[in-house]
């Protein structure tokens, strides 16, 4: 920090206090009904989601690396090799399979105008009064009194 930059600091009245960040704001939304009942309910189809998703990654790479795995110990059987290289074949087509399909659930939904991707979003829409309160920030409050 160079003197410039503290001296301007200290003219705002910031030098030597603390300001609550600006994302700081609380939200005020009811006890497990109405629009927080959606909002869990978002959490957790989106943690179903990810974890299928991230379940089928870590299924593909167990294929894959196994199937080659299998491939450089088949000491040269051509049956071997033949099935490894089948087993890796499929494990890249389910990839590409998963990934063909999030595109295109996510192109659908935007030719929709429904964001389909993110589920929360439609659920806060349908209830009634999805506008969460927002109170202000707290101001800058002093380090030393």
């Amino acid at each position: 920090m160079n003197t410039k930059t503290l001296i301007a600091a200290a003219e705002d009245g910031n030098l030597g206090s603390f300001k609550a960040p600006s994302n700081a704001y609380t939200l005020e939304i009811g006890e497990g009904t109405g629009e927080a009942a959606a909002s869990n309910f978002e959490g957790i189809l989106s943690v179903a989601v990810g974890g299928f998703t991230l379940v089928a990654v870590v299924y593909f790479l167990f294929v894959f690396l196994t199937a080659a795995f299998s491939w450089m110990s088949a000491g040269g059987d051509a049956s071997k090799v033949q099935k490894a290289r089948d087993s890796m074949t499929n494990g890249l087509i389910g990839l590409v399979i998963l990934v063909a399909a999030y595109s295109i659930i996510g192109v659908v939904g935007t030719m929709l105008g429904i964001d389909i991707l993110n589920p929360g979003s439609l659920l806060l829409d349908l209830s009634p009064n999805s506008a969460p309160v927002i109170t202000e920030p707290p101001a800058a409050i002093p380090i030393n009194p």
